[in-house]
């Protein structure tokens, strides 16, 4: 039987946990400056600076199949359009922090956020 305190202890655990797990979510695992890596068949394509000061633009990415048009709007990244057959890519929605990707397979283009501190190819596991 659980009694007064047990619950007490619970709840307060469980809040705890929760409130680690949001702050992790808001703000993210790591700092420094973000960036767009845009791929083409494996090959960087080119590195746009994301952030509050941000560019608010389209580009046109030529894939392999079409043409990928990516919308960036300061610290976020989304695929408008592309030449796919099955639009996935479009569906995947915004991404913003470190380690989301958005792939177009059928293209070959790939976008990576990236921060200053990710871009080495080593971890932890790696080491």
């Amino acid at each position: 039987m659980l009694t007064k305190g047990d619950k007490i202890l619970i709840a307060t655990v469980l809040l705890l946990a929760f409130a680690i797990f949001t702050g992790f979510q808001i703000y993210g695992f790591t700092g420094g400056k973000t960036y767009a890596v845009i791929e083409i068949n494996g090959k960087e394509y080119q590195k746009i600076t994301l952030g509050k000061d941000g560019p608010k633009m389209q580009l046109k990415v030529p894939g392999v199949i079409g043409d990928v048009v990516l919308e960036i709007d300061r610290d976020r990244v989304r695929v408008v359009s592309s030449d796919c057959p099955d639009k996935d890519c479009i569906r995947q929605g915004w991404v913003s922090r470190p380690g989301q990707t958005l792939v177009c397979l059928p293209n070959r283009v790939v976008v990576k956020i990236e921060n200053r501190e990710s871009t080495s190819d080593l971890d932890g596991v790696s080491f």
